[in-house]
């Protein structure tokens, strides 16, 4: 007996020291949090795993940290940071301005229009590309509202089933209405401006004679069963054979493109964390790298550069060029936009 205890004697602070070792030998790695839904988050998963297998010894590994939903990463941020933090420009411009975010410890350039829009776009904000609604169509149709809404009208009152639905009326409204005013995505407000009457009982027109779809189905879900057009996000439609339709931006020649900037922002403060992010970011941004990562996510690549695989990938490179309206996040638009949503949808539904 006396000998087991004293082999158990020996053997108990091996292993503890064993313990001990594992503790501090777990690698520390850059974070990088994202919600859920965000339409990077499948590319840039691939794209760390690419980065992991190829990165240096001693270089710290990337690690994405999934919140379901937006919301849920707001909420996390008021308790702690990531190193990295992927959000649209609506989050990332007030977060610098606020002196929220660091430097990278490496600088990029961007192209002048769209470093202009903030002073931390390729310091600590490094913007991969940009979500737009796209018009979707089996015959060529004009980009105008009004216009796709009297098709609309006519078809309904003709077949009974819907001719045109949109991921978002809100931004379908928005990017009509831009030039013509502010839009606050607020009807007791915007009630005011002739610009929105017309546009609104253009919808109203539509939606009375069953020409607008208002359910909770993605736009682009609703090709396969044959609805005529539809305003998709541009991201939701790489799933979608784009064969045998009219692919086109909601605005003409020349006029701004109504878009959410998705983008990488530095949080990190000091340390090896920094250096870790530094490099990731390095990588990342390096060659063509950046821009297929926005193709392969269905986006407007920030940065130029690529081959495109596909008439959706070539419709987007051709749209870099285009000036972008990016809304402030402050602005009454995004502020409203997710309730003026639901109550569009409400109102026009009861119009049916």
């Amino acid at each position: 007996m006396k000998k087991v205890l004293c082999v158990l004697l020996c053997v108990l602070p091996l292993l503890s020291l064993c313990a001990c070792g594992k503790r501090t030998e777990a690698p520390y790695s850059a974070v990088v949090w994202c919600a859920s839904d965000d339409p990077l988050l499948p590319a840039l998963q691939q794209a760390a795993a690419d980065y992991n297998r190829s990165r240096k010894s001693g270089v710290l590994p990337v690690v994405l940290r999934e919140f379901d939903g937006e919301a849920a990463l707001l909420n996390a941020l008021n308790t702690a940071r990531p190193d990295l933090l992927l959000c649209s420009h609506t989050l990332a411009f007030p977060l610098f301005e606020e002196g929220l975010l660091s430097d990278a410890g490496t600088a990029l350039p961007f192209p002048e229009a769209l470093a202009g829009r903030s002073e931390g776009i390729g310091k600590c904000i490094f913007p991969i590309g940009s979500r737009v609604q796209l018009l979707v169509s089996r015959e060529a149709l004009s980009p105008e509202l009004e216009a796709l809404c009297a098709r609309a009208a006519a078809c309904g009152g003709e077949t009974k089933s819907p001719f045109l639905a949109a991921d978002s009326y809100a931004d379908l409204l928005c990017q009509n209405l831009l030039g013509s005013g502010e839009f606050h995505a607020d009807r007791s407000r915007d009630c005011f401006s002739a610009a929105f009457q017309s546009a609104w009982n253009a919808l109203a027109e539509a939606a009375f004679s069953g020409g607008l779809y208002t359910g909770p189905e993605a736009a682009a879900s609703l090709l396969p069963g044959g609805i005529p057009a539809v305003a998709a996000f541009s991201d939701t439609m790489i799933e979608t054979d784009p064969e045998g339709f009219t692919l086109s931006p909601l605005c003409g020649e020349g006029a701004p493109l109504l878009a959410d900037l998705r983008c990488l922002a530095v949080m990190t403060h000091e340390g090896r964390q920094q250096r870790g992010t530094a490099a990731f970011l390095a990588w990342l941004f390096s060659g063509e790298r950046a821009c297929r990562l926005s193709l392969d996510a269905g986006l407007i690549p920030a940065l130029p550069g690529g081959q495109p695989e596909g008439r959706l990938e070539e419709l987007l490179l051709s749209l870099s060029s285009r000036a972008l309206w990016l809304p402030d996040g402050g602005s009454d638009f995004v502020k409203n936009r997710a309730a003026f949503e639901a109550d569009c949808r409400a109102a026009l539904d009861l119009l049916k």
